[in-house]
């Protein structure tokens, strides 16, 4: 070229910050590799029309990029080598053979969707079955008032989780220290993050073989259970949307990135593959 060398030129640094990216991320490793994660698009259904009248999926989906989406969380899986995809119809179990990961976040209530398709008694053992043969499965609730509770419980509890129908966390607007939580170094998942920020979460009811992995001031917020080969994640909060992962609304004491890096990790290490 016949530009001049000169000292930290942008479009030099731009090419070592990419291959700095890559670097790091072939030294985390590929838990993901030749693994699929399946998120939900048929319990939680949400429509409504974007800026150009047309009607569009919206609400914790991949291809998500505003404050609700999922788009930060997807990119972390395909980071770490897997494929995500979206599934909007009735779990089965020719589908689920195909997946290592479903996630189901925030069901439908009346007040969301016209017509909300409810977590029948036969969804369940299909799920369930699933995990047993070693599935992992993430169930992200919401708090009460929210999101759908009674059907969604019907698989949870397959698993010895309840989500009660209550809402913990109430921050006022930006009140963050409402919604933090500081984990212990020992937890089980979260591995480098220490603290979090959640809000508006409906705490949890567990029986074996369910396990908290996260508690606070005697509120069951997070837990765990293996079933058969499989796994199970809970929270009652859809928690890892772009809103509260992207590092521009919270203060940066919280590390909820360092959090969704560290469940994915997790998540993907679990799949029996």
């Amino acid at each position: 070229m016949s530009e001049k060398v000169i000292v930290n030129d942008p479009k030099g640094l731009g090419a070592a910050i990419k291959a700095a990216v890559e670097m790091e991320m072939l030294e985390k490793g590929r838990a993901g590799k030749d693994k699929t994660v399946v998120l939900d698009s048929y319990f939680n259904n949400e429509w409504k029309k974007d800026a150009n009248g047309k009607m569009i999926s919206w609400h914790y989906k991949w291809d998500e990029m505003a404050n609700g989406g999922y788009s930060l969380w997807g990119n972390l899986f395909r980071n770490y080598g897997a494929q995500t995809e979206t599934l909007n119809a009735a779990p089965t179990a020719a589908i689920l053979k195909n997946a290592d990961v479903y996630i189901i976040v925030d069901p439908d209530t009346e007040k969301e969707t016209e017509k909300p398709n409810y977590v029948s008694a036969s969804d369940a053992k299909t799920i369930a079955d699933w995990v047993n043969k070693g599935g992992v499965l993430v169930l992200m609730g919401n708090d009460f008032g929210n999101s759908e509770f009674d059907n969604f419980n019907v698989l949870a509890r397959k698993f010895g989780v309840e989500f009660n129908k209550d809402s913990k966390f109430r921050v006022q607007n930006n009140n963050f220290e409402e919604g933090k939580i500081t984990i212990e170094a020992n937890n089980s998942i979260f591995k480098t993050a220490r603290t979090l920020f959640l809000k508006e979460v409906s705490t949890l009811k567990l029986t074996a073989p369910a396990g908290a992995v996260l508690e606070s001031n005697s509120d069951k917020i997070m837990a765990t259970a293996k079933y058969g080969k499989g796994a199970v994640f809970a929270l009652g909060d859809p928690w890892l949307y772009n809103e509260y992962v992207d590092g521009r609304k919270l203060p940066g004491e919280y590390e909820n990135f360092r959090a969704a890096s560290d469940l994915t990790v997790w998540l993907l290490e679990q799949t029996g593959k």
